[in-house]
């Protein structure tokens, strides 16, 4: 059972939290679609672990992050004209680079040239892979950029949408590395699958078995089927929010989906859904869909009084949510919980062992760090994330090894 002093530990994120300070300081972080940026634009908001800052692309084409109150007196620099390589306060003119010096402070008139060099403005190493600004917000010096195997993708073959979501970052994390919810939650929706996990219906009961990496785990959900045949949906995570999810269809060339749960503040998260595929373009029938009718584009009803949008008309005639996207199904189902669940009133079953290594891992990690050593996770041997890919598919038997299967 998680205590409510462990709560507190995994899920607070804002004013120098524990959690919130080892996020910022070990990891990069997703925080906004490379598309939303235009050379000499508008810069966009962005909210993370309950801080504001601005991103921008600048003339040349590189991006800035910077928090976004301007040093001066605070007005917010989302108002900022967008031009000559710096960002230009419209308040009082100040001219901003994206190294975070001044450039020009037209109303000093004391020695300006003096003035600027003495004013200190936040800013944060920003870069790009896989359609997402990705940006670190620790001090000293910055961990290696994440080696994924998308982040150097065309555009053709990675891209990501999200959404923001009321709900604690580690609800996301968690949604997203539970597989025992698939066969239950979303059985309409496989229903209509011709894949395998189609066939994760036929037995809603899983077993799991693990194996630890220095980045975080692997979870084999292992379910029997007709035959004595086992289905295996292996989903990887990695320390402190990737999760990557097996491929629906069968076959190594399948489209395949990485989530990201980063925190926006205590009671909010942006849920990031990245799609790649390293052998060919995406699916591009299935962007246009998503880009046009996943929530992305509009959002969940997020009203308890409306619950959320459900449709029981749509479950008296079969569908077993009164949902119509799987997206949605998930999304509901953890901002439902409200905006910070309470894991102590929880009775956990055996099908949740990979959320209590999820919250064991998080919580040796968030301790490490507060003694001054760098976690497990965030050591250089860990880093190395380029072989990582999910993987899934069928077994003999329940007792073959679940680790053979190719990936």
């Amino acid at each position: 059972m998680t205590t409510k002093e462990e709560n507190e530990l995994l899920t607070r994120v804002e004013n120098g939290a524990p959690m919130g300070r080892m996020l910022r300081q070990l990891y990069w972080i997703p925080a906004v679609l490379s598309s939303r940026l235009e050379a000499d634009g508008a810069p966009v908001r962005v909210k993370l672990f309950g801080d504001c800052f601005v991103a921008y692309r600048s003339t040349d084409g590189r991006v800035g992050f910077l928090n976004e109150a301007c040093p001066h007196r605070g007005i917010s620099l989302a108002l900022a004209r967008n031009e000559d390589n710096a960002l230009r306060c419209i308040f009082h003119g100040w001219k901003l680079s994206i190294t975070g010096e001044v450039l020009e402070v037209p109303n000093e008139v004391s020695d300006p040239e003096r003035f600027r060099k003495t004013v200190k403005v936040k800013h944060y190493p920003a870069i790009e892979g896989a359609g997402l600004v990705w940006v670190w917000l620790g001090s000293g010096e910055a961990p290696p950029a994440p080696n994924f195997e998308w982040m150097n993708l065309p555009p053709e073959q990675a891209y990501a949408c999200g959404l923001e979501l009321h709900s604690n970052w580690l609800q996301g994390v968690e949604a997203t590395i539970d597989s025992s919810h698939v066969a239950i939650l979303h059985q309409s929706h496989l229903a209509t699958n011709q894949s395998d996990m189609a066939a994760t219906r036929v037995n809603t009961a899983v077993r799991y078995k693990f194996q630890d990496t220095p980045y975080g785990y692997r979870a084999a959900a292992l379910r029997e089927a007709p035959g004595g045949e086992c289905l295996a949906r292996v989903t990887e995570f990695i320390m402190p929010y990737y999760g990557l999810i097996p491929p629906l269809g069968n076959g190594q060339d399948q489209d395949r989906t990485v989530i990201m749960a980063v925190p926006i503040d205590d009671t909010h998260l942006i849920q990031w859904y990245l799609f790649y595929n390293t052998e060919k373009p995406l699916d591009s029938v299935k962007r246009t869909q998503r880009a046009n009718t996943w929530p992305m584009a509009g959002g969940i009803v997020d009203s308890p009084d409306q619950y959320w949008g459900q449709q029981r008309r749509l479950m008296k005639h079969g569908n077993h949510t009164g949902f119509t996207e799987i997206v949605i199904e998930d999304f509901v189902a953890q901002v439902s919980m409200g905006p910070i669940v309470d894991r102590s009133e929880e009775y956990l079953c055996s099908a949740d062992q990979a959320i209590v290594r999820l919250r064991r891992q998080l919580l040796e990690a968030v301790r490490t760090f507060e003694t001054g050593e760098l976690p497990k996770s965030a050591r250089p041997e860990a880093r190395d994330y380029s072989q990582i890919t999910a993987t899934g598919g069928r077994l003999r038997s329940i007792d073959e090894d679940w680790r053979k299967l190719p990936r």
